[in-house]
């Protein structure tokens, strides 16, 4: 057993240090092993991540005096998500590609100030039904794509994002 554990420790950390860019630690035969490992194990480092300054849409829903609030269930690793045992929030993001999927190209209006300004404008909004199984999107929402604030300019203003554009839906679940 011991034998078997040394062997996949061993194979894990030759897979890792091709992958990453150079640095102090050399193992032994690594550039012997390089074509081999890379063609055995292709993916590097960035197939786990994603770029911090990605677009994202986040879910708003209308609430009955007009006001928007949140409908986002992340970050994953949050209290409420049990800290990524609950795996709403990852459902989440599919049912909002759906929902994505029954607007259209002209539904979208772009957003240039502050989102509660943009979402005060009264438009109509596409009817939809939504098509998830379990759906936490349901009445007149909003999908607004937002842009990260980068994060060199992170003290320099309060929200964490800038809203790019938006459109809005009546959802029957």
């Amino acid at each position: 057993m011991l034998a078997v554990v040394a062997f996949w420790s061993v194979a894990v950390l030759y897979v890792a240090q091709t992958h990453v860019p150079k640095n102090v630690i050399s193992l032994p035969g690594q550039k012997q092993t390089r074509s081999t490992v890379a063609n055995v194990a292709p993916q590097g480092w960035a197939f786990f991540t994603k770029s911090p300054r990605d677009v994202e849409v986040m879910p708003y829903r209308q609430s009955t005096n007009g006001t928007w609030t949140s409908l986002a269930l992340t970050p994953h690793s949050s209290p409420h998500n049990a800290f990524g045992l609950d795996r709403a929030s990852r459902s989440q993001g599919i049912e909002i590609s759906l929902l994505l999927n029954l607007a259209e190209k002209k539904d979208w209006k772009e957003c240039d100030g502050d989102l509660a300004d943009c979402l005060a404008d009264p438009r109509p909004a596409r009817k939809v039904d939504n098509p998830s199984p379990e759906p936490t999107v349901c009445n007149r929402v909003a999908l607004v794509q937002e842009k990260p604030v980068p994060w060199a300019w992170r003290d320099l203003v309060d929200e964490r994002a800038t809203p790019e554009r938006f459109l809005t839906l009546d959802v029957t679940c």
